[in-house]
């Protein structure tokens, strides 16, 4: 495949503040069912945010499943996730406080 067809989506939502439970992302969702590969980037703006990335094959997440265990981002850090073969249909992000109630920023990528 030559660079010139590869197909690229980004999800980059608008900052989100944390809550004391994890809670969707706001248009963090990644319909990766016609790409290979999939990546978040999160970036913690004042205090520490807890993060976990999740994948289902059904398109209202009934079926999800945590491919990313939680992890914590320091305030002003940031922190990834990124899968090259994609196996599920669908991703989004929940966040949750660490320190805090936090500002943080999200940006998806699927590619392939």
């Amino acid at each position: 495949m030559s660079l010139s067809t590869v197909k690229t989506y980004y999800a980059n939502p608008v900052a989100q503040v944390s809550t004391n439970a994890y809670v969707v992302y706001a248009g963090s969702e990644i319909a990766a069912k016609d790409f290979r590969s999939v990546s978040y980037t999160i970036k913690a703006v004042t205090e520490s945010v807890k993060w976990k990335v999740f994948g289902a094959n059904l398109s209202n997440y009934s079926d999800e499943v945590e491919v990313q265990a939680e992890a914590i981002v320091l305030a002003v850090a940031a922190n990834s996730y990124a899968v090259t073969q994609a196996p599920y249909a669908y991703y989004r992000v929940k966040i949750t406080d660490g320190s805090g109630h936090s500002t943080a920023t999200v940006t998806g990528l699927a590619k392939g």
